[in-house]
């Protein structure tokens, strides 16, 4: 009879899981999985148990622009405030200890440095490493040139020419200089390998569906992936003067899971997304709405381990007043970065 009662009781529990799974829109069939500004479960997975350790080696690629290197198009008139979250984002790599970090700003943001740079980056992954992506700056979207796809616009990086520019007054040259979702997520797939994981963050206008995990490629390879977005595709995402909400409640949630599971402790990436909305919610402006999303593929948020947690006590930048980076390395007693890693800009 135990044996049983205990069958029912796991039944239950698997019935309880697949419910929560199916209301946030995941997919188990394909092992897709998206909601938006909901808390995911944390808790246990429906496949492998909560993560104990982070395996591999983590290898980064920061993407950021202010459009101050533009001259000739309407996003140079309105600098942005991203140089604070590109820095916030350097601040935890580096506290986190990366195998190799990669870091390109405004000029250096043209498509084809980019793709060169996931590809490089990605590239260096093997089996149970971690490839990040993360991005802040304008996103925006372009009619799709697939007439396959369900989407009838893609999701583009705002990224600039050689001189800087991401558009010209026409609104056309933006056709050029734009990195597509499609364009993207070949990029990534062409480099990374199959057993490695893959985790995308962007803090940027319409990017909730940047990875386009709906297109089927992921699951074809069962690519291990998760992104999280600052908000929604028909969403902007808001500054704040010193880095975009999302960025600033991202790195200030790492902070408070060091505080409260202590600094050996592992997390998953569900638990610092549900974090990072309980700091959205606390600090957003009033009057503007935007719904950070996750989205993956082959991996629940619950099963893939957060690779970004320092292993030594960290201030998030976005709880520091009149400090500098120099300033909080410094603080935290941190040797110069490695050779292998690249922080140009």
């Amino acid at each position: 009879k135990l044996g049983i009662l205990a069958w029912l009781g796991r039944l239950n529990n698997w019935r309880e899981s697949y419910r929560r799974l199916s209301t946030d829109m995941f997919c188990c069939g394909q092992r897709r999985f998206a909601t938006a500004n909901q808390k995911v479960d944390d808790q246990e997975s429906c496949f492998y148990g909560r993560p104990e350790d982070v395996p591999g080696e983590v290898h980064m690629l920061i993407v950021g622009l202010d459009y101050s290197c533009d001259r000739v198009s309407w996003a140079g008139k309105n600098v942005l405030d991203t140089k604070y979250a590109v820095d916030m984002m350097e601040d935890l790599a580096r506290c986190s200890e990366v195998a190799s970090l990669e870091k390109l700003w405004n000029q250096q943001c043209t498509k084809e440095n980019v793709i060169a740079k996931i590809q490089e980056v990605a590239g260096r992954c093997g089996e149970d490493d971690y490839f990040i992506f993360y991005y802040t700056g304008h996103g925006d979207q372009l009619i799709s040139q697939d007439d396959d796809e369900e989407e009838t616009h893609d999701q583009c990086f705002c990224l600039v020419d050689a001189n800087g520019s991401t558009d010209d007054a026409t609104m056309t040259y933006r056709h050029q200089v734009w990195l597509r979702d499609d364009d993207f997520v070949d990029a990534v797939l062409e480099a990374i390998d199959e057993t490695a994981n893959v985790l995308v963050l962007v803090d940027a206008c319409h990017s909730g569906t940047i990875c386009d995990f709906n297109s089927g490629l992921w699951a074809e390879r069962g690519q291990k992936a998760i992104s999280i977005s600052g908000c929604a595709d028909a969403q902007t995402s808001a500054g704040t003067g010193k880095g975009g909400h999302f960025t600033r409640a991202l790195t200030r949630s790492v902070q408070e899971l060091q505080a409260q599971l202590g600094l050996d402790a592992n997390y998953s990436v569900g638990q610092l997304y549900n974090k990072t909305l309980e700091n959205y919610e606390e600090s957003k402006n009033q009057g503007h709405r935007q719904d950070i999303e996750i989205h993956g593929c082959a991996v629940y948020p619950a099963e893939m381990v957060w690779p970004l947690a320092p292993r030594q006590p960290y201030i998030s930048r976005a709880n520091m007043q009149g400090m500098t980076s120099q300033n909080h390395f410094q603080h935290q007693g941190m040797q110069p970065a490695p050779a292998n890693w690249s922080l140009a800009g």
